[in-house]
């Protein structure tokens, strides 16, 4: 499936509740060596996002157009059926979405399931064994998805839901992406850190960028399979140079008195630990709107989750190839790197000086100006009759790109400041899920689509638009309720 969905997750969030916050401390006070440290450790990166993001996007598409022409072949065989007429066929496009929805299934599940534990372990063992166990994972996962390509017909194209076991080595896309994120963080002062985090985004939707276009280009040059084995060395070789990012300090056990039992001291660790989760779901409970935003997280990640349909849609509903599909994404692209970072920080200081809101507020109103955008791309998108219209659609879409990271800004703000870590935990979990379930979602909306025959042809774009419905009430009773005291015992 659609992995530049992953540069929504890192984008809006890091899915992963974890990487331990002890070993990102403000850096010693100034000096030149500091100074060197820090700006090659920020240059390594950003090398890696980019190489492993670019070739994670060059095989994405050329990977499709490589399942249909083998579902087309396998269709042909034995039939006097032109592979013209096959590639039209609803049925191979109800088939492909299938193989993708599942694929996307499998794929989410190690991320879903390991993050939190290969988190945990790059706090104990350091970063770089866990960065590089999760770039090899994928690395592997690609290998396999590739080799069954080069193998079919003589095996079952279904043997690509195989790849995302690889990932169970790592953790998954998410694993990664927080390293290196705390590894930027990790040398940056306090009050850069959200520079280092949009700059790791930036380069991410570059990567994407840049991706989508070259894979375009080599598959109109060299074909589908070439594109994929580019993307697949550009994957590897960042698995090498993750040998290089610093090891990161490995979290040390506290200081404890000689005197005092191990094991004593563990269980009282371990009970404490118990009774602070237990007053967290407690305050869950007792807090004003954290549930309705919850379930707005969900909504709003299975809503964006439509672009993974794009590269199907797009040549089906407008008979256009799949390198031409490539130029929706990088739109979306490119119009999610204008908003984050030029639209979102402009309206932020627009609403706070001329309406004078506070924090939460404001990141209602931009949250509900996200979603109604996203909300209207999605139904230009269902209802575009020519591709000009289309391409419209998405650039309004991608323009919503800022309501994951809002919703969770607004929810983390709910709780008093000893219990942040757990709510930015709780919503990552719950978008996780969404991103989990879109998969399957979109490809049974899509194969329904296709059996209405051009009556509800944009059925899936209309899913997505009544999941932001549904997060525009949320916000909207949000904003006539009070604010509620976060002094919570």
């Amino acid at each position: 499936m659609m992995r530049g969905s992953r540069n929504q997750q890192g984008e809006e969030d890091v899915q992963t509740p974890f990487l331990q916050t002890s070993g990102i401390q403000d850096p010693p006070p100034f000096s030149v060596q500091g100074l060197r440290f820090k700006w090659l450790v920020w240059g390594l990166v950003g090398v890696l996002e980019l190489t492993f993001e670019t070739g994670l996007a060059m095989r994405t598409t050329p990977l499709i157009a490589s399942y249909k022409e083998h579902l087309c072949a396998k269709t042909s065989r034995g039939v006097d059926t032109p592979i013209i007429n096959c590639q039209r066929d609803h049925s191979i496009a109800s088939e492909l979405a299938l193989i993708l929805g599942v694929f996307q299934l499998l794929e989410c599940l190690p991320m879903l399931l390991l993050s939190g534990i290969y988190g945990n372990m790059a706090d104990k063992y350091g970063r770089r064994p866990i960065l590089f166990l999760s770039y090899l994972g994928l690395v592997l996962s690609s290998m396999w998805t590739t080799g069954v390509v080069w193998l079919v017909p003589r095996m079952p194209l279904k043997l690509v839901w195989i790849g995302p076991v690889f990932t169970l080595i790592g953790g998954g896309a998410s694993v990664s992406l927080a390293i290196l994120m705390t590894s930027a963080a990790a040398v940056a002062p306090s009050t850069q850190r959200v520079s280092v985090f949009s700059f790791i985004h930036g380069t991410a939707l570059v990567a994407a960028i840049l991706g989508f276009g070259l894979s375009s280009a080599t598959m109109a040059s060299l074909g589908n399979y070439a594109a994929q084995l580019v993307g697949l060395a550009l994957m590897s070789l960042a698995l090498c140079l993750s040998l290089l990012l610093p090891t990161g300090e490995a979290a040390h056990p506290l200081a404890s008195d000689p005197e005092l039992d191990s094991t004593s001291e563990y269980t009282n660790i371990l009970v404490s630990n118990r009774h602070a989760v237990i007053r967290s779901y407690n305050d869950l409970l007792q807090i004003r709107n954290t549930i309705p935003l919850l379930i707005a997280g969900f909504f709003a990640t299975l809503g964006q989750r439509v672009q993974i349909l794009i590269l199907l849609y797009m040549p089906e509903q407008f008979s256009i190839s799949f390198s031409e599909a490539n130029t929706f994404i990088i739109l979306d692209h490119v119009s999610n790197l204008l908003v984050l970072f030029i639209g979102l920080p402009l309206a932020n200081v627009l609403i706070l000086r001329w309406w004078n809101f506070n924090s939460r507020r404001k990141d209602i109103a931009l949250a509900l100006i996200s979603s109604a955008l996203s909300l209207a791309g999605a139904l230009l998108l269902s209802f575009a009759p020519n591709v000009t219209a289309a391409f419209f659609g998405i650039i309004v879409f991608g323009t919503g790109i800022g309501l994951s990271s809002l919703l969770q800004s607004i929810f983390v703000g709910l709780f008093p400041l000893e219990r942040a870590a757990f709510a930015t935990t709780l919503i990552s979990t719950i978008k996780s899920v969404g991103g989990t379930f879109s998969g399957p979602v979109y490809s049974y909306v899509f194969a329904l689509s296709l059996d209405l025959d051009r009556v509800l042809q944009g059925l899936p774009f209309i899913v997505s638009a009544a999941c932001f419905v549904i997060v525009a009430s949320v916000l909207i009773t949000m904003a006539k309720t009070p604010r509620v005291r976060r002094d919570i015992m």
